[in-house]
């Protein structure tokens, strides 16, 4: 068992790229979990990802931005939950006031 807080996590994000930081708080053979901050950044060709063998769930937990998926651009606020499953295109980018903090899920398929 382990338990952290958000504020803990927070404090030790790792710097990915300029963009994004992250830190995985529970990792097991078949999940992650973790906190994922992204900055607002103007860039012009955003890079989506796709996990081929993990579904994505992510809470918004702080901040606002966007969700792109199948060519769709979802907006992103505290509260919100959203699912991507395996092998989907995505990209997330926050607002233009601020981080867009998401606690994170990486389910491995079977």
């Amino acid at each position: 068992m382990k338990i952290i807080t958000i504020n803990s996590a927070l404090r030790s994000l790792k710097q990915l790229n300029e963009e994004i930081r992250y830190s995985d708080c529970f990792k097991t053979e078949h999940f992650t979990s973790g906190l994922i901050a992204f900055r607002p950044v103007k860039l012009s060709h955003r890079k989506q990802i796709e996990h081929h063998d993990k579904d994505v769930v992510c809470q918004v937990i702080k901040g606002s931005g966007r969700l792109s998926v199948n060519k769709k651009r979802i907006a992103l606020r505290p509260g919100m939950i959203c699912h991507i499953p395996q092998g989907t295109p995505h990209d997330f980018s926050a607002g233009r006031n601020g981080d867009l903090v998401l606690f994170y899920s990486l389910i491995r398929g079977s």
